[in-house]
Order: structure tokens, then C-alpha cells, then sequence
């Protein structure tokens, strides 16, 4: 798989829906250190934007805070990072010859 044949294919896996970072590289044959490599090329060329353990920019995470490391220091389960595509990224899934 090449590396923009990756891109295209990660970009629409996260327009698709809720999936795990292992689920996501299971799915497309690389590791996972692959995959967060190729996200964080994703994120610098403008192709998605990371919501820090699933809070967006400005709003308050579950305990009334304004970061999520509060609420993530007090429960067992860390709360994942989550993806959401760019407008440019929208661009890159609708070029793709699929």
C-alpha cells in the first residue's frame, strides 16, 4: 500500500465511524506505530484535526473542567484521542477513485 493510497484509505475510516487505533491498523496491515505516524503527517498537512481524549478545543471535559487530564486522572479507563477530518481531508476521500 502506498503512502497516499494510506492517507486516502485512513481518511475515510475515520469518516466512517468509531474504530480503534488497532482495529484501524489491523485493517489496513501496518503497525501501529505506522498508523499514529502516518495520523500525525495527517494532522501537520491539515487532513484531520485530534480532539484530545475526546474533548474539543474550548469546552469542558465531564467533571466541569476545562482540561480532560482532571477526569483522566480519576478514572480506570482513559478516554481515547478522537479524529475529525478537515474540510481538506473531506477533499482527499472525494478525489479518491473508490
Amino acid at each position: 500500500m502506498t503512502m497516499a493510497v494510506t492517507l486516502e484509505t485512513i481518511a475515510r475510516l475515520i469518516h466512517e465511524g468509531d474504530m480503534t487505533l488497532a482495529e484501524c491498523s489491523a485493517r489496513l496491515g501496518i503497525t501501529r506505530d505506522q498508523l499514529d505516524t502516518r495520523l500525525r503527517l495527517m494532522e501537520r498537512q491539515g487532513y484531520l484535526t485530534r480532539n484530545r481524549h475526546g474533548v474539543k478545543a474550548g469546552e469542558e471535559c465531564s467533571c466541569g473542567h476545562c482540561c480532560a487530564l482532571c477526569c483522566r486522572s480519576r478514572h480506570t479507563v482513559p478516554v481515547p484521542d478522537s479524529f475529525i477530518l478537515t474540510p481538506k481531508g473531506m477533499r482527499l476521500i472525494a478525489a479518491a477513485p473508490y
